[in-house]
């Protein structure tokens, strides 16, 4: 029962409008309905009311209409003025519903091919989102492919940057190294360029300058340790390279930060001829991206440690060979282990 009137106080609500509208066409053409001899029937007109229901896109609406407007045309029956024959009457009266019923058809029909239009498009904008989701994925799958191989860091990244340029459309790609010890961004001098010549004036004006916490696109990502987007380079102040870039036809920017844990590592920015806009789906992309790229550096330090732990054993094993060859020749005694500490000091 309560479903009932839920359902009811919703249609009320959703089509107020269009109800008020076919209470008042109603009420007017049965006025002028009354008002006529019962020969000359304007019953045809009632067909306004399932129009308004076809407006409103609601089949019940579209019955409303038709029903009304028929017990309207049959109601004029008794309230308009005698003055011909009664089979006259009758043949007005029916062809005035048939037309109404006719209309109702029709609205019926549009409606339904309105409803499939529109789950056709639900079905098409579900698969658009899911070969998007597809694509992200596969961009993943490669990157994190990438990240995890033996290759050089410098070429898992530039690899990695171009990956995503051909993902997005973007034509400019740059990344950024942290200064050992410091809040300051050097450029790594790695770049994906789909122009060289066109963007060679914005690639040396970026390789000649440093940036630090909050300091252009590269330093907010620094500050913030999260994606930035300047959607208009043209209208941000906190742009350094703004004149350069926009001559050079680019119009938005884009950058995320590269980690180790919650330590950022590098910072990765893109740069695009065409305006940007909100993308949740792309910021977290590009946050999981970080964190993977961070694996490269990770992989590079971890084989530095390495290096240098292996460079202690074989010292301390060329020490300790050389004290078991002094041990050999002058005996296990206390003046002799006297003797092989001072020559290995």
């Amino acid at each position: 029962m309560s479903n009932t009137f839920s359902s009811n106080s919703f249609f009320l609500k959703s089509n107020g409008k269009y109800v008020i509208a076919m209470v008042v066409c109603a009420l007017v053409i049965s006025f002028i309905d009354s008002q006529l001899p019962l020969g000359v029937s304007i019953g045809e007109t009632y067909a306004i009311l399932v129009l308004i229901g076809h407006m409103a896109k609601d089949n019940r609406l579209v019955a409303v209409g038709a029903i009304v407007g028929t017990v309207l045309t049959l109601e004029g029956l008794y309230i308009s003025e005698e003055g011909v024959a009664l089979w006259i009457v009758w043949t007005n009266r029916l062809l005035s519903i048939f037309i109404i019923w006719v209309v109702a058809i029709f609205a019926f029909a549009q409606i339904r091919v309105l409803e499939e239009q529109k789950e056709s498009e639900k079905i098409i904008r579900a698969y658009e989102l899911l070969q998007q989701e597809t694509s992200y994925s596969k961009v993943l799958k490669e990157i994190a492919i990438l990240s995890n191989s033996s290759d050089p860091v410098e070429e898992a990244l530039k690899q990695s940057m171009q990956k995503i340029c051909e993902f997005t459309g973007w034509p400019v790609a740059h990344i950024y190294i942290t200064h050992t010890g410091e809040d300051l961004l050097n450029s790594s001098k790695l770049w994906v360029l789909d122009d060289w010549d066109l963007f060679k004036e914005f690639k040396e004006a970026t390789e000649s300058m440093d940036f630090r916490p909050g300091v252009g696109l590269p330093g907010r990502v620094l500050l913030s340790k999260k994606v930035e987007t300047i959607k208009d380079l043209s209208k941000d102040s906190n742009f350094p390279r703004a004149r350069i870039a926009l001559k050079s036809g680019l119009k938005s920017g884009f950058a995320f930060p590269v980690l180790i844990g919650r330590r950022i590592i590098a910072v990765m920015e893109f740069y695009s001829k065409e305006l940007l806009v909100k993308n949740t789906k792309l910021t977290d992309f590009t946050e999981t991206l970080g964190f993977l790229l961070g694996r490269p550096f990770e992989r590079d330090h971890a084989g530095l440690r390495k290096e240098e732990y292996e460079n202690h054993l074989r010292r301390l094993y060329t020490r300790m060979k050389a004290v078991r060859d002094v041990e050999d020749s002058e005996g296990d005694s206390q003046r002799s282990a006297d003797n092989i500490h001072d020559k290995l000091r």
